[in-house]
């Protein structure tokens, strides 16, 4: 293990609006110190807990080590994975939490395997170890939910107790997986017989001549063949001995003895292969090899629903969505492509989301994994928003990479707006963003200035530059945070002389102004005195609205969502232009595209007259949108209402405080009109 220092080369580039291969090479050096680090933690805090002796912890250590001397290589690989990184963080605060209080004693919440597997995971990871190494060796190891997971490998599923022990067994180059005690034998004498395997229920039930097993949820039939009949229940091996009216079952329904492959890649009778993803660019050679992880039983994100196991044909459309991709990035972000090859270690697939809202995420403790949604099939745009997915996350990762070696903010209570999300997010978020959609915007400023790329590219440099207004200067920020936004500052800063079509400035600057209104209409609440003094004045005639500025009180609405909704549309009116049509004519465009109105589209569409006579409409109801007030002080603005637009684009949430306090909904253009009235102090 080495103490860890970034070369002055790495940090500049980090600091950077690009990627640089050299300096993700140096972070990944320091990832490997941290998790021994971790690893060593986990054993030293272990030796406490009484559930490390059955888990094998120390000896899960000893052949960690004496793998390591057999395959340095392999094992500086495994330590990487992913998965390896989310478990040790998670048994690592998990053991703090037991030795902070007693009372606790390892007891799993809902969400958490037993202490003992989670711990009995040191023992994967050296079963795994070992293999690559081609060692002979026998460790026992945990089952989790029915399947033993070899951390980089596969798994062998083994059925019997949810959370029961199996062991791994490796000689003369040949692995088997084997499930503890679960071997049943079942005699039937008459009409029926149960077993209990290791915990799990299984009955055998002759019926005339046939038989019917049922081993732990898993059904089977038994068909005599004279005094021998063969029996597969979800893939594993049992044979029926009968004797008259006497029969015996034998069956490794339990036993489940899994062999593994010899390319462990590949699937086989009772083993799920760990699949890799191979892409090459012809003209530069460069390839990007990595781990398509559908197995892993660690989440990067709780909570986020991944899509599970894929079929061959699901894996072979994530190879070809690469392979069309990666030519794109290897020639158009040379940069970036060679930081990927180099750091981008996995891929979590996540269900397709909803139209035009890929959804992308990473994790700290998961250094080089990124979760990935299935990409829409807009066949033209495809291979740039996988690229761009890739770089926006593995950003991320890089920020999180140089966070773990020095800090580049403080604690800090404050919550802000980030134009890329609808909740209210704390500074650590908004640094992480300004540096991730920096290279965002990098990587459309280099595809064009029209169409999508010209669209995305003036969408993400304003919101970069908003961030870094709000950024500069802050107290919280460390030397190197505030290093960091400097240099930020001055590589974008030239960005906005840069050309954008005039037409995708124009949408982009009504997405972004329309994403902050609507966020200060969830978020954002006019003091109750000052909206109650409005509401009297508006109630008495109308007179002068002469009432304090107040500053506004931030409290989070949880039901914010979509606040996209206009980035959205624009997208789809630049791709898909005769589905945007469509979409117009739909009475309720919602049912098709969540937090859409009809007024929206029409806004987006260019007719700005229409839309405040919809946004009107919907604002009559009492139960409108927050959005409808920013989307009406857009269309204001278009139609040449500057002031009355301003109030609702600039501060939605007076108009929409004083509106709450009336017995009836007002009109939303007069209210809007008086209010831009009113004297400020």
């Amino acid at each position: 293990m080495h103490h860890h220092h970034l070369s002055d080369s790495a940090l500049r580039a980090l600091l950077s609006t690009t990627e640089d291969e050299h300096a993700v090479a140096e972070l990944l050096d320091a990832e490997v110190s941290r998790r021994l680090l971790l690893l060593r933690a986990v054993l030293d805090a272990s030796d406490d807990v009484p559930e490390a002796g059955p888990a094998g912890v120390r000896e899960a250590w000893r052949l960690l080590e004496d793998a390591e001397k057999l395959q340095p290589a392999g094992f500086r690989t495994a330590l990487l994975d992913p998965q390896v990184g989310l478990w040790a963080a998670s048994v690592f605060r998990r053991l703090s939490r037991v030795a902070a209080d007693a009372a606790d004693a390892g007891d799993a919440a809902p969400d958490e395997p037993p202490l003992h597997a989670e711990l009995g995971f040191l023992s994967l990871l050296a079963a795994s170890v070992s293999l690559v190494a081609g060692a002979d060796f026998r460790v026992r190891v945990p089952v989790w939910q029915g399947a033993v997971f070899l951390p980089g490998l596969g798994r062998a599923l083994v059925g019997g107790e949810a959370w029961g022990w199996a062991e791994v067994e490796a000689r003369d180059g040949v692995a088997t997986v084997t499930a503890d005690g679960a071997r049943a034998a079942v005699t039937a004498d008459g009409a029926q017989a149960t077993v209990t395997p290791d915990g799990a229920l299984a009955t055998v039930a002759p019926a005339g001549g046939r038989a019917a097993v049922t081993a732990d949820g898993a059904q089977a039939t038994v068909a005599p063949d004279g005094v021998l009949a063969t029996v597969v229940p979800d893939g594993a091996q049992a044979t029926v001995t009968a004797d008259g009216a006497w029969a015996a079952v034998t069956a490794d329904v339990a036993q489940a003895t899994v062999t593994l492959p010899v390319d462990p890649e590949s699937d086989g009778p009772g083993w799920q292969g760990l699949r890799r993803l191979r892409s090459v660019d012809a003209g530069t050679a460069l390839t990007l090899t990595l781990t398509l992880d559908d197995l892993g039983p660690y989440p990067a994100v709780p909570g986020l629903q991944t899509s599970g196991r894929l079929s061959p044909a699901q894996f072979a459309c994530w190879q070809r969505w690469f392979d069309e991709m990666w030519p794109v990035l290897a020639t158009g972000h040379p940069a970036a492509a060679r930081a990927l090859s180099v750091g981008l270690l996995s891929v979590v697939p996540l269900p397709r989301g909803e139209r035009l809202r890929a959804r992308a995420a990473s994790s700290s403790d998961a250094f080089g994994c990124v979760l990935l949604s299935e990409p829409d099939d807009d066949a033209e745009w495809l291979p740039a928003q996988l690229g761009v997915a890739l770089v926006h996350e593995f950003r991320h990762t890089l920020l999180n990479g140089l966070i773990f070696l020095t800090p580049l903010f403080d604690e800090c209570g404050e919550l802000f707006h980030a134009p890329w999300r609808d909740d209210p997010r704390p500074l650590g978020g908004l640094v992480h963003g300004a540096y991730a959609f920096s290279g965002v915007a990098h990587y459309w400023r280099t595809r064009g200035a029209d169409g999508l790329a010209g669209f995305e590219f003036a969408l993400w440099r304003s919101a970069v530059q908003a961030v870094l207004e709000t950024l500069r200067d802050h107290p919280a920020l460390t030397p190197l945070g505030r290093d960091l936004v400097k240099t930020l500052d001055e590589q974008t800063a030239p960005w906005h002389e840069e050309p954008a079509g005039t037409h995708e400035h124009h949408l982009a600057h009504l997405a972004a102004t329309h994403h902050h209104a609507t966020w200060r209409a969830h978020h954002l609440h006019t003091p109750s005195s000052h909206a109650k003094a409005l509401a009297r004045a508006w109630e008495a005639g109308g007179g002068r609205a002469d009432a304090p500025d107040m500053r506004p009180v931030l409290r989070t609405d949880p039901g914010a969502c979509r606040l996209d909704a206009l980035a959205l549309l624009a997208r789809l009116s630049i791709i898909a232009p005769q589905e945007f049509d469509a979409l117009r004519a739909e009475e309720e465009p919602a049912r098709l595209v969540p937090g859409v109105g009809v007024a929206d589209l029409a806004l987006v569409g260019g007719d700005a007259e229409a839309a405040v006579k919809l946004y009107v409409d919907e604002l009559a109801d009492g139960g409108a949108r927050p959005a409808a007030w920013a989307g009406l002080g857009l269309a204001l603005s278009e139609c040449g209402e500057t002031a009355a637009g301003a109030v609702l684009t600039e501060q939605p949430e007076l108009a929409l405080g004083v509106s709450r306090l009336l017995p009836t909904p007002p009109d939303p253009v007069a209210l809007a009109r008086w209010l831009a009235r009113r004297p400020v102090r």
